[in-house]
């Protein structure tokens, strides 16, 4: 975890918090595409699975903004 934002630094449990909260929502989204799967049906029509997504992406995007990689949040949600 880096924090862009040097002049402002976050303590490290907001921090981390932030981090779980976009990894659980990732690990959550993959989640519901694979139950959607399971049951023989295409994920990017079903209104369940782009709720997960869009909550994935709201998560993420605040954890860009304080300055963690995308991709650690990627990591994060696959280690849950």
């Amino acid at each position: 975890m880096t924090n862009r934002r040097q002049d402002a630094q976050l303590p490290t449990w907001l921090t981390a918090r932030v981090l779980a909260d976009a990894a659980i929502a990732t690990a959550t989204a993959r989640q519901t595409a694979t139950e959607i799967h399971d049951q023989g049906r295409d994920h990017n029509d079903d209104p369940t699975w782009r709720t997960a997504v869009a909550a994935a992406h709201r998560a993420t995007d605040q954890a860009a903004e304080i300055g963690i990689d995308p991709q650690t949040v990627l990591d994060a949600s696959k280690a849950r």
